[in-house]
């Protein structure tokens, strides 16, 4: 949401520019528009570069397709790399982990954030998802390409809390126990930001054997609507993160 990214510009931005490592993702798939995206963004950020941009959304090959084509988003983004514009090339998606695994083939990005929680882990035959592997299908790829990875819906937006007894401990203690760079966590109030940061204070990896039990635990808790960014149609707000 362009109001996101214009409060970092206000209050953010001018301030740490040089202290923090900032992201942000675009929705345009051809090259004309995500310039205009890009345009906007920086104005917005009140910065001349963005550490990370990411293509924001993919959900089906044909996003894919058209920003790989001839007159696709990816000829901008690599352009604004060469020049010192953007850090490094990312992309994000929610929906379906084979069409992340096909973009990393394809687009090459230096960084994919995907959902990393113990709803979308190993276990087969998931009474809702059978399909959606973002542990299995992303992970093994990313560390075997140099591909760096970014967690989100850490908490499936908070719908994992409390089902089956599940903490947002054990939650972040899964999402940080996996091979990522960082995780990104919803944090609607000062509240949940002074846990989150307890937490991490004092977080320990998590075995696989936890792992295991936890992912068994979800798979039996969950219920329709738990994820609600596998729904068709959905979508997410676009903005700033920084970190």
């Amino acid at each position: 949401m362009r109001e996101s990214q214009q409060r970092y510009g206000r209050f953010l931005v001018p301030h740490y520019r040089k202290q923090i490592t900032l992201t942000t993702k675009l929705s345009a798939r051809d090259a004309e528009t995500v310039k205009r995206q890009l345009d906007e963004t920086l104005s917005d950020l009140k910065t001349d570069h963005l550490d990370v941009l990411h293509f924001h959304g993919l959900s089906t090959t044909q996003d894919i397709d058209q920003i790989v084509a001839k007159e696709g988003a990816l000829k901008a983004y690599r352009k604004w790399k060469e020049e010192g514009v953007i850090g490094a090339i990312g992309l994000t998606g929610h929906q379906d982990s084979q069409v992340i695994l096909a973009a990393m083939k394809r687009i090459e990005p230096d960084c994919v954030m995907c959902p990393q929680n113990p709803g979308h882990g190993p276990q087969k035959g998931h009474p809702l998802y059978p399909g959606v592997d973002f542990a299995g299908d992303v992970i093994p790829y990313a560390l075997n390409h140099g591909i760096g990875l970014l967690a989100m819906k850490t908490m499936a937006q908070g719908n994992l809390l409390g089902k089956g007894g599940i903490t947002a401990r054990e939650l972040m203690q899964y999402a940080l126990t996996l091979p990522i760079a960082a995780a990104t966590i919803g944090m609607p109030d000062l509240e949940v930001l002074e846990s989150c940061a307890q937490i991490a204070r004092t977080i320990e990896p998590m075995s696989e054997e936890q792992r295991g039990k936890l992912r068994e635990k979800v798979a039996t808790a969950a219920t329709d609507g738990t994820y609600p960014y596998l729904a068709d149609g959905y979508v997410d707000g676009h903005g700033a993160v920084a970190s």
